[in-house]
């Protein structure tokens, strides 16, 4: 039962129950991460920075299908704050109030399609059938990360929002995924933060509404 527990406290998805049924037949077979190549990392001709970086409070909050999870929040903040530093669009991130008033609201929705999820119920019991050797299992995790720039000035609030996705492989059959391959579950959901967040950021500061 390793891979559920970990697949539980890494990346909080709600397919934990479809990992154990193909452990139950297939106890051999590892499951393989990847992160999709949709939205993929700031290019350096893409990327924007302000001129005078400015101090910004953040407000952080990981999401399963629109509802607040504490656990993932307190699991996935660090790499939050850490990929916000990674940037360089601020010059201090911090969880309380700034000099400036500068709020940056994060929310991570985690999303699980319900026609995705039946699917892969479906292809799991294939695959175990053959204890993973000749069926393929494809569960996709679908990330929203919602953005919200408010500013000390009184001005309208910048928006934007991040899809991003994480694929995981199960059984011994060859599927084509639109990803590329990282070595674990962990890499696998710190790497779409990363892209997420560095992706949000840029959006945010690239907006001729923002402080300059």
């Amino acid at each position: 039962m390793r891979f559920v527990t970990l697949f539980r406290k890494n990346c909080a998805v709600v397919l934990a129950a479809l990992a154990a049924m193909l452990l139950a037949t297939a106890p051999a077979q590892a499951a393989k991460w990847y992160i999709d190549n949709a939205l993929g990392d700031v290019k350096a001709e893409e990327k924007v920075t302000p001129a005078t970086p400015a101090p910004v409070q953040i407000l952080y909050e990981f999401q399963r299908d629109g509802t607040p999870h504490p656990k993932a929040t307190k699991q996935t903040k660090q790499w939050v704050l850490d990929a916000l530093k990674a940037t360089g669009d601020f010059s201090e991130i911090v969880e309380t109030p700034v000099a400036n008033g500068a709020v940056l609201s994060i929310k991570f929705n985690n999303v699980v399609k319900k026609e995705d999820l039946d699917q892969a119920k479906k292809d799991g019991f294939k695959a175990g059938l053959g204890f993973g050797l000749f069926g393929g299992v494809v569960a996709t995790d679908h990330y929203f990360v919602n953005f919200e720039y408010l500013a000390a000035n009184g001005a309208a609030p910048i928006k934007t929002e991040v899809h991003h996705a994480l694929h995981m492989k199960f059984g011994k059959k060859e599927v084509e995924i639109p990803g590329t391959e990282v070595k674990n579950v962990t890499a696998a959901v710190q790497g779409v933060v990363n892209q997420a967040i560095a992706r949000g950021t840029n959006t945010i500061v690239s907006d001729p509404a923002f402080p300059k």
